[in-house]
This record gives C-alpha cells, structure tokens and sequence, in this order.
C-alpha cells in the first residue's frame, strides 16, 4: 500500500521512517518537479529481488508533476511502494489522495510565549522579537501564538497569517517574513 505521511517536521519524520522501514530510495526537494518525477520512474521500473520504498520528500507538489505520478500509483510496480513525506495533506490533488493512506506523523511542538502586547506592538518590540534565532517549527508556532492573541481579525489578517504559515513550509526567509507579518500588526493597530 502506497502512503502519504504527513508531519510537522518532516525532516525528523523522514530520519523516523528510515529507522523503521528498510530498503528506502529517497528523493527529495522543496517542490516536486517533473525531471525529479522521471527519475522517480526510473528508479520505480528497475528490477528488484526484495521489495523497495521510493520516499518522496517535498512541501511543494506541483499539479504538473502530482499527474505524472499519478499513474504509477495507479499501477504501482511490484515490489515497489511509495511514501510522500510532506506537510499538509491539501497539498495533494484529490486523485492522489484517493490512491494513498494518509497517516500522520506529528511530533510535539515547542512550547513559545509572547509577552510582547500586540495592541500596543512598537519598532523596539518589533527588533527585539527579529533577533531571536527560530527554527522553522518555532516560527510556525510563534506565528500560530501571535494569531491567537488578535482581537477580532478580519478577512485580510486571516489571510496573512495563512500565507505566513505556507512561507514557512516553502523555506522562506524567516526574519523577513516575521518582521512583514509584525509590521502588518503594528499598522493595524495605529501604533507608529
């Protein structure tokens, strides 16, 4: 059976399926492309004695490449399975997700207080939260925690808030993503 693993780090879900599972060919990128997708093929179609896991690893999967997989999970080799390791089950088509089992892999995420007041949030505040050092799972969280502690968002601060998160999945620069998504508070709140 085919799986979808989906993880809040995938990074250590990745270590965790490789301890327990043998025989794994991985392939891994931030975004799935189709010459990463022909590779995956080639691997799929070579002979093996015993049977074989293809991992794929990625947090982007482009619509393009998803269909090219498609019918290999369609018509999975034998001997052959396949995991994707990613963050969100949404970032699989449909089809895809008809053809896999979905587990889960979630990992307990740091505990993060802000005590910093959002309502009255000023530049010195703001430079002091930018130079704390953050992994990628901390900022989910610590962007997760600042929602939390918005009065009454509208539609525009939900939507900053989703996009931060998605920023993060897709590596991008965390320091400049935190500083818009705090100066957005700031402007919000009237506070200079």
């Amino acid at each position: 059976m085919n799986i979808a693993f989906i993880s809040n780090d995938i990074e250590k879900a990745k270590e965790e399926l490789l301890s327990k599972y043998s025989n794994i060919v991985i392939f891994e990128d931030n975004e799935l492309k189709l010459p990463l997708v022909r590779e995956i093929k080639e691997e799929a179609y070579k002979t093996t004695n015993s049977e074989k896991i293809i991992l794929i690893k990625t947090i982007n999967l482009r619509i393009e490449s998803q269909n090219a997989l498609l019918k290999l999970l369609e018509e999975t080799p034998d001997k052959i399975r396949f995991f994707i390791l990613t963050t969100s089950k949404y970032a699989l088509l449909d089809t895809i997700r008809s053809r896999v089992e979905i587990k889960n892999i979630l990992f307990e995420t740091p505990k993060i207080e802000i005590n910093t007041n959002i309502d009255r949030l000023t530049t010195k505040d703001i430079y002091e939260i930018l130079k704390n050092d953050m992994s990628k799972n901390e900022l989910k969280t610590y962007i997760q925690e600042l929602f939390k502690k918005i009065k009454n968002p509208n539609q525009r601060t939900l939507n900053n808030f989703e996009l931060a998160i998605k920023l993060v999945d897709l590596n991008s620069d965390k320091q400049a993503l935190l500083s818009l998504l705090l100066l957005s508070i700031r402007n919000n709140n009237g506070n200079l």
